[in-house]
């Protein structure tokens, strides 16, 4: 009978454990170690509870129990500790954190979206229309705290200094970090009536998915719906550059969380090293899949595609067949809260370089598609993603005969919204 342990309970350890317990072959048991606190939830929604889009409720897991299925809501410890015949590391990233002052909050956990809704309705922020989501909004002073995170300091110290502030008008809110989730997170806030400042230490915004020229539509998109924006700013306590407001967001990107695999002595770059089944390329009883994985050679699929990804190859594994399918490519889809013109969509490799391009300076649109002779490999849309469905299904069938008038991908679904296409 097979013992595998699953370290980590977000949505790739929820998947791993979801598909072995569906597989008719699994004949073995699971021990499955939750990181936080609370029934395993996606992490991908978070943004729509600031949104208030949703109750905290909305965005759990399904819960799964089986005669099969341990569950621990207790992190593993260390590897050693574990009796496996497969361990599968699931444990996610965690935030990067600048130098900071005592009124920032990070931006990576439901126990973090919790304290900034708490602070915002604690400094007279908007009461929720959902009662539901009312009532499972904690107040910073009765948060559970989320064991091992650097930020308890910060926030602890936060609680002091806001509540001290006098709020004459809306909330003045800073979100530090110009990528997806400090772009949706500023969405989120500016559509509830907050007053929101963006600021970024790179050159543009999505310096990693978007051109400067895409880059510069979305800024003046989301300046005309009151989102201060600011780039080529280095924001940190130490530099002085500190932003004045209520409260301070972090949403400066993640490093994967590797503890575990580090301790064991596994192999690691800037992830625990696996190979394309996402096997441990130290152990082959160990797979890592999810933010804490980097595949040797290739570019791993991140967000909640990487996460189902990972989950599919390594329970493949697990069961004795290994993945033939090609790397999948992650496609970037905002969530920007019906701000109008801020909508984006990245597919394929994210920056290739244009084979066609299309932009509108009035309507603040721009649609670019890179191409292997006539074959679409990646395409970037800002403020007009219809045609976002039409071209992830031509990019993710690079053997199907190529279009004939590649452009006219560019313009395929003009004046509707992407359908099927989801945010990874």
């Amino acid at each position: 009978m097979s013992r595998v342990v699953v370290a980590g309970a977000g949505l790739a350890g929820h998947e791993v454990v979801r598909r072995l317990l569906a597989d008719p072959g699994f004949d073995g048991t699971i021990t499955w170690h939750a990181g936080e606190p609370g029934r395993p939830y996606n992490r991908v929604l978070l943004t729509d509870l600031l949104a208030g889009h949703h109750a905290p409720s909305a965005v759990e897991l399904p819960t799964l129990t089986d005669p099969r299925l341990t569950y621990r809501t207790t992190p593993l410890r260390t590897i050693a500790e574990a009796e496996f015949d497969h361990l599968v590391l699931a444990t996610g990233a965690e935030p990067v954190i600048p130098p900071v002052r005592g009124n920032a909050v990070p931006l990576r956990t439901l126990a973090d979206v919790r304290t900034i809704l708490g602070e915002l309705e604690g400094a007279g922020g908007a009461v929720p229309a959902n009662r539901e989501a009312r009532a499972n909004r904690e107040p910073l002073a009765n948060r559970e705290a989320d064991p091992g995170r650097r930020q308890v300091g910060a926030v602890a110290m936060g609680r002091g200094l806001l509540s001290g502030r006098k709020h004459s008008g809306g909330r003045r809110i800073a979100v530090v970090g110009g990528g997806p989730l400090g772009v949706e997170t500023a969405c989120a806030l500016v559509s509830r009536g907050m007053r929101v400042e963006l600021l970024h230490r790179g050159p543009h915004l999505l310096s990693r998915w978007l051109d400067a020229e895409s880059a510069s539509l979305l800024a003046d998109s989301l300046t005309e719906a009151g989102i201060i924006v600011h780039c080529d700013t280095d924001i940190s306590a130490a530099t002085g550059v500190w932003p004045s407001a209520d409260l301070v967001i972090l949403a400066c990107g993640t490093c994967p969380r590797v503890a575990l695999a580090r301790t064991a002595g596994l192999p690691l770059g800037t992830g625990i090293l696996v190979d394309p089944c996402g096997r441990s390329i130290g152990d082959d009883r160990i797979f890592a899949i999810g933010d804490c994985a980097e595949t040797i050679g290739v570019s791993s699929p991140t967000g909640a595609l990487g996460a189902f990804e990972g989950a599919r190859r390594a329970v493949a594994a697990i069961g004795g067949v290994a993945s033939t399918q090609p790397a999948i490519v992650a496609p970037l889809r905002l969530r920007t809260y019906d701000i109008p013109g801020a909508d984006v969509a990245v597919l394929g490799t994210p920056r290739a370089e244009p084979s066609i391009q299309f932009t509108d300076q009035r309507r603040r649109t721009r649609k670019v598609l890179a191409l292997d002779g006539d074959v679409p490999v990646a395409a970037a849309l800002v403020g007009d993603v219809g045609a976002a469905a039409a071209l992830a299904r031509a990019i993710a069938r690079p053997s199907a005969p190529a279009p004939r008038v590649p452009a006219a991908l560019l313009t395929s679904g003009a004046g509707r919204g992407a359908g099927g296409f989801g945010n990874a």
